[in-house]
């Protein structure tokens, strides 16, 4: 039997994909997102479990959350996820069993980004 919790609905969430791009001033290349406001999705978030959070601070790419989503992913490593206020960067992307079924993501979420 399954148990829902508050927060554990699932909620739309914006892909903003990266683009690399030269910063006019400086000439140095740079990260942007493009928001065309097509790319959206349902996902359901949860908190990453300490196993998960260890295996990815070893490839050096900190986690702080997974979102699943049923489907074929929409989004890629380094693209930006949006949910309200909140942001996350995708930190990679298992399409469970190569069949386009359903996706995790491995997020994490920043605060100081918007």
């Amino acid at each position: 039997m399954m148990y829902l919790r508050p927060g554990n609905q699932y909620k739309d969430f914006i892909v903003e994909e990266s683009v690399e791009e030269v910063n006019q001033k400086t000439g140095r290349p740079r990260t942007a997102y493009n928001d065309n406001g097509l790319n959206m999705f349902k996902g359901a978030l949860a908190q990453a479990d300490p196993r998960q959070k260890s295996r990815w601070e070893q490839l050096q790419h900190p986690i702080s959350h997974v979102i699943i989503h049923h489907g074929q992913p929409l989004a890629k490593a380094e693209d930006k996820l949006v949910l309200g206020e909140r942001v996350f960067f995708v930190q990679g992307v298992d399409d469970i069993g190569s069949l386009g079924i359903s996706t995790l993501y491995y997020v994490e979420e920043r605060a100081d980004v918007k």
